[in-house]
């Protein structure tokens, strides 16, 4: 990315760095940091927890009498990496990402895992450079005042079956594959010690999730 394109990219999303350095750190992806310095990927970490405190500070100020259980699922639709893919991708993040040439050969600046994880990093950069305050204006905008994005929570959803049923359930990492920029996770799903089904994803997370939307479906079929 040229120079002049900071205040482009400031400009798009209606933001302001006082210092730039922090910004074109939240955009470095680590396919690009193995050559050319550090990652966003600290700031990504940061970033998901200050979404996480203005997303629940949001919804008790909106339904202070709801329950644990209720805002829970209400803070998926906004914090999932589906509904963080769909706003940066609205944003037009992708363009602006710093990876290697292989990374962007492969489809990286359209990747819903890596737009998601820059959007979380872009924000924990405005919390370090310009305060809470303006880093919650700037959730709000893109995220919160927007119509929710409902997203399937299959582990939760399994999670309610195997209460349901007194099942034990556990999540093994069997197998980690690739390059760190470029990681695949191979997950084993067991149910009462027996694995059952087999998730395969970009991040740990999306492995469970996919091993637990296989079983449900399976147990759903055997009902049909």
């Amino acid at each position: 990315m040229r120079s002049h394109d900071y205040k482009e990219i400031e400009q798009k999303l209606k933001i302001r760095f006082t210092r730039r350095t922090v910004l074109k750190k939240a955009l470095t992806h680590s396919s690009y940091s193995l050559k050319y310095g550090s990652s966003n990927e600290v700031l990504e970490f940061l970033g998901d927890a200050v979404l996480e405190l203005v997303t629940r500070e949001y919804l008790w100020e909106k339904s202070p009498a709801a329950r644990e259980g209720e805002l829970s699922e209400h803070k998926k639709n906004y914090t999932s990496t589906e509904a963080l893919y769909h706003a940066g991708r609205r944003l037009g993040i992708g363009r602006y990402i710093f990876m290697s040439k292989g990374e962007r050969a492969s489809g990286g600046q359209t990747r819903p895992s890596i737009i998601a994880g820059t959007l979380e990093a872009l924000i924990g950069a405005l919390y370090i450079d310009r305060g809470l305050p303006y880093t919650r204006k700037f959730i709000t905008r893109i995220l919160l005042q927007r119509k929710r994005i409902a997203s399937k929570d299959h582990k939760s959803l399994l999670n309610q079956w195997a209460m349901k049923h007194h099942k034990h359930v556990m999540y093994h990492i069997a197998k980690e594959t690739g390059p760190p920029h470029q990681r695949t996770f191979r997950v084993h799903l067991f149910i009462d010690d027996k694995k059952k089904t087999v998730g395969i994803g970009r991040s740990k997370k999306d492995a469970e999730q996919k091993a637990a939307e296989k079983y449900l479906k399976k147990t759903a079929n055997r009902r049909q």
